[in-house]
């Protein structure tokens, strides 16, 4: 739920199949849609301490959805499959000025494409952006 209470967001389908972000009142039991993006949303999310944004992963790329717009950011470029970051979580700072989220990257740090080296070990590693329109 937003840090107020207020609304509380979910992941459904609109009219054309697209995943999008959701809200409900749990007071009055309003339902409204809130992104109305050409891409499924791929990820889990997270309200921001502010309840300004939501920060998830939409076409192999960290974004962030402003809350009153429906507005959606993308923080980092679109990465390949193989290195895209992860589905389960993206983390704002307790200040709400940084996000967190976990890609998958060669062992070593050394950038290469994953996808066309399928035996190339991987690991996943910590990536921290920075919101700058706070």
């Amino acid at each position: 739920s937003s840090p107020d209470g207020a609304r509380i967001a979910f992941l459904m389908r609109d009219d054309v199949g697209i995943v999008q972000l959701w809200t409900v009142s749990p007071s009055s039991g309003q339902l409204t849609q809130m992104t109305r993006n050409s891409q499924d949303i791929a990820s889990a999310f997270t309200w921001s301490p502010n309840g300004k944004w939501i920060a998830h992963i939409m076409g192999g790329s960290v974004c962030v959805t402003n809350t009153s717009t429906g507005e959606t950011l993308h923080l980092t470029k679109a990465f390949a499959d193989a290195e895209a970051p992860r589905p389960e979580a993206c983390v704002f700072s307790p200040d709400g000025s940084h996000v967190a989220y976990v890609r998958p990257v060669a062992i070593g740090g050394t950038t290469v494409d994953l996808a066309a080296t399928s035996d190339q070990p991987t690991r996943n590693q910590i990536f921290i952006c920075t919101l700058n329109a706070r």
